[in-house]
């Protein structure tokens, strides 16, 4: 029984290992607003209808994060919040500790879209609840709100981690 046993559970470890490894994702050094041009020409057709978050002080204004954590970050809203709820938040945290807390800020502004979307439009409602606040590779934090979400999120993946 243990000449069987050992061997099967050597290699159901090996198998272990080989799949954890396998699943972890490494940032790579592709700058941010490389993603966030991709993003503009190919999900929302250009920058005329997105404004440009461009300081720390809007940042933190607008997301309550802290610039301290912020090692990078590209970041737009639609320029009509009125009938649209585009939005697209990549932040590159200095650290772990600071993606968690960069993800609890942008976990609350995507709360208030869905709440605010509740209130006057099931079908950005409907948009704002596919989406969701993503960490990967440890310090990447993403918010992308758009109809077009799977393709925004594909941009990055293959941009920052292909």
């Amino acid at each position: 029984m243990k000449k069987i046993f050992v061997p099967v559970l050597a290699i159901f470890m090996c198998v272990c290992l080989l799949t954890a490894c396998g699943n972890t994702k490494t940032l790579n050094d592709t700058p941010l607003s490389e993603a966030m041009d991709k993003i503009n020409a190919e999900v929302f057709g250009g920058t005329e209808n997105m404004r440009v978050i461009d300081s720390l002080d809007k940042l933190e204004l607008y997301y309550d994060i802290d610039p301290a954590d912020v090692k990078e970050f590209a970041a737009e809203v639609a320029k009509n919040s009125a009938t649209e709820i585009d939005e697209v938040i990549l932040i590159k945290a200095v650290d772990e500790e600071a993606a968690k807390r960069v993800a609890e800020k942008l976990e609350l502004r995507l709360q208030a879209q869905k709440d605010l979307c509740a209130s006057y439009s099931a079908e950005l409602l409907a948009v704002a609840d596919k989406c969701s606040v993503r960490t990967q590779g440890g310090v990447l934090v993403s918010l992308i709100i758009t109809e077009q979400y799977d393709t925004a999120i594909k941009i990055c993946d293959d941009l920052l981690f292909g």
